[in-house]
């Protein structure tokens, strides 16, 4: 069981910054740690759930080919434009990688971080470089061909610098997965 962990708000932040963040993130606020996969309201070929680790993983089996879906996930800031959370991005060529400056929806003002995304032999997975906002950013997109169509993976371990439970940060990343692969099957017209 994951255990309710309150991270300590910086001192230049007020008290009010972490009042709105638990307004904000109070969603869905049940226990989220190792739930079994669900599916999504938005679709019933989506699933989320959380593993015991605080790893948020969303999937969604699709029609289209593999390769279809890894056109329309090959760059960051087309990946990254799918999510509502998104505010802006930036990706900059890094050797074989990009480098992503992106913006999301925040507390009062947005988050701002710079990431690292690879390929991968799979997909890509995208690490933190630098931000204020987070102690822990990555995450991980797999494409798997089915022969008659393909399984995306998305997995992603969050973790805002906010003086919120963990279990509510969860919550809320589980609940923007879910609408993030409701926008694939959108974007691949398959809604």
């Amino acid at each position: 069981m994951l255990a309710t962990i309150v991270k300590p708000a910086p001192a230049r932040r007020p008290l009010f910054a972490a009042l709105l963040a638990v307004g904000l993130l109070a969603a869905p606020t049940a226990a989220v740690a190792a739930e079994p996969a669900e599916p999504a309201e938005e679709s019933p070929k989506i699933s989320t759930r959380v593993t015991a680790k605080g790893v948020v993983i969303a999937e969604v089996r699709v029609d289209a080919r593999a390769s279809a879906v890894r056109e329309l996930l090959a760059g960051a800031e087309r990946a990254h434009g799918l999510a509502s959370t998104t505010l802006s991005v930036k990706a900059t060529t890094d050797g074989k990688c990009e480098r992503v400056k992106l913006q999301t929806r925040g507390l009062i003002t947005p988050f701002s971080l710079e990431t690292r995304r690879c390929p991968t032999a799979t997909g890509w997975r995208e690490t933190l470089v630098t931000s204020e906002n987070f102690i822990e950013y990555w995450n991980e997109w797999t494409v798997k061909d089915l022969g008659d169509g393909a399984l995306v993976t998305f997995k992603t371990r969050t973790l805002p610098n906010v003086a919120v439970p963990e279990s509510l940060i969860l919550s809320q990343t589980r609940r923007v997965l879910g609408k993030l692969m409701k926008s694939v099957l959108v974007a691949l017209g398959e809604s």
